[in-house]
This record gives C-alpha cells, structure tokens and sequence, in this order.
C-alpha cells in the first residue's frame, strides 16, 4: 500500500468542509443584522469547544496538552482570532462579495509563499499552474472586472487582505502542530482558548442577549460554529497534516463556488454564467495541484 496517497475519503470530508465554509458567508450576513461582532465570534468560539469535548470523547482522544502543545494552541488561537474579527468586520465595512474572492484564492497563494520561505519546501510547476488557475477560477466567479478601483481598495476590503495573511499564520501553525499535539485537541484548544481572548471584550456588550434571539440567529449561529468551524476547520487541520499545507489550502478555491451557490439559496441572489466557469477552473485547480506527477519538476 502507497502511504503516500491519501485516502479517497479525506478528499470528500474537504470538499464538505469547504461547502461548510461557502455557507458561513450567507450565515455571518444574516447573524450581522442581531449582534455586533466581538459578541457573534465569542459565542461562535465558545459553542465550538464545546462541541468537540464529544467528538473527542468519540475519537479516543483526551483534553491534556503539553507545554509546547500548548504554545502552538495559543499561536493557533491568535490568528483564527484575529482572522474572525477582521471577516466580520470587512463583511460589515466592505463588500462581502469582494471579500469572498479576496479570502479563498489569496490564502494558498500566501500559503504557497509561506511554506517556501519559512520550510524550505520544493512544488512542483504543476502547483503553480494551479494555483494561478484557482486564481482565475475565484476571480471569474465574482466577475472582480465589474470592481472599480476605489471598491477594491476601499478600508472595508483592507480587513479581507489582512485576514488572509493571519489564515496563512494559522494553516502554517496547524500543519506543524501535529508534531507535539493530536489533531482534534488542537482544535478545542485553538477554539476555547480564542473564547477568552473574546470574552474581557463581550462582558460589558449585552453578550447574554443572544439567549433572546429567535430560531433563524440560533440557525445560523449553530451552522457557523457547529458547521463551519467544529466540522469545516477540523477537517481542514487534518487536510493540513495529511496532505501538506499548500494542498490542503488548495481546496479554498472551491469555497467562492459554495458561497455563491448558497447565497442563490438562502439571499436569493441570481445564478450567472461566471459562477459556472469560474468554479469549474477552481475544481480543476484543485485536482491538478493534488494531481501525483509522473515526473517531479521541482520548482528552485
């Protein structure tokens, strides 16, 4: 058996978890008409470590982490942090359609970039291919041509820029964490540990109101944080591990296709032809980058 092929399953558990990530850009929308975002992320934190004390329980795995762990957990915790505030608050600033080409196909570049720099690490020229084919992909599906310059570069949008450098921060912490600390107790303590960096700031901020929300805040919150974050960027730290950073951010290129489908779904907003060409090159991108070459041509 060829332990360096990846199960056929892991592939499909990416491919849902980035649908999971499509749908948290209509639910965050929704959720920014209840609650400011400091409270929406705290809770969104706080929920999702909760959640996986049985999906740990489930998988054998226990809450002890080492000193080190710890340290990786904090440094995880540091960049979803800053990367959730500054989503939120570029959705409620900017455009959030900007920001959804912005955030998928900026990060593997980042990512592409990161690993190269901090890791020494040799691609293939078929990965670069893809990821400027992903690039394209996600650009075509949001038509950025329609975008005057002014939008693009507007201080909303700067939010979206900077969150994709602290996604890179995380994906590059998470792909080496699995070295002193299990995949899953990473995640709750990256999540619960993000909860308390939250919590000094919602105290003061009415945070218990949510428990007077109706059922479409409670629908949202749950697909955000249940959905997107305890199944969506699990799975994406195992991708991480398992298929290497820069692969495992490939599959982000499928997310702006997701988005848009669920946004047709839920904001009733119209299906376009861009949509249908833009995410077939993002799929294609994603197969060619994890695509074994028979021939390595590593790029210097």
């Amino acid at each position: 058996m060829n332990k360096s092929k990846p199960p056929f399953l892991l592939y499909i558990l990416m491919i849902l978890a980035m649908a999971a990530w499509g749908l948290s850009w209509s639910n965050a929308k929704v959720l920014g008409q209840y609650a400011p975002a400091t409270v929406l992320i705290f809770w969104r934190f706080l929920i999702s470590s909760i959640a996986m004390v049985p999906v740990l329980f489930f998988k054998g795995q226990n809450l002890s982490i080492s000193k080190k762990g710890f340290t990786f957990a904090v440094g995880g915790a540091i960049f979803i942090s800053l990367y959730n505030y500054l989503f939120f608050i570029g959705t409620h600033i900017g455009s959030a359609g900007i920001g959804g080409v912005i955030v998928p196909t900026l990060n593997p570049i980042l990512t592409l970039a990161g690993s190269v720099v901090i890791f020494r690490q040799v691609f293939l020229r078929k990965d670069i291919y893809g990821l400027l084919l992903g690039l394209i992909g996600g650009s075509i599906v949001l038509k950025v041509w329609d975008f005057s310059f002014d939008q693009i570069t507007n201080s909303g949008n700067i939010y979206f820029v900077v969150a994709s450098f602290c996604w890179t921060g995380l994906t590059l912490t998470s792909s080496r964490s699995h070295r002193v600390i299990q995949t899953l107790t990473f995640s709750f303590w990256v999540y619960f540990i993000s909860a308390m960096f939250y919590f000094p700031f919602v105290i003061q901020n009415e945070w218990m109101s949510v428990f007077n929300m109706d059922w479409i805040f409670w629908l949202h919150l749950i697909s955000v944080s249940i959905g997107a974050m305890v199944f969506g960027t699990t799975v994406y730290f195992i991708g991480t591990t398992k298929l290497g950073s820069e692969k495992a951010s490939a599959f982000i290129f499928t997310v702006p296709v997701t988005a848009i489908l669920f946004s047709m779904l839920i904001l009733k907003e119209p299906l376009e032809i861009s949509t249908a060409v833009g995410g077939l090159l993002a799929m294609t991108a994603v197969y060619l980058i994890n695509k074994k070459h028979p021939q390595r041509e590593p790029i210097d």
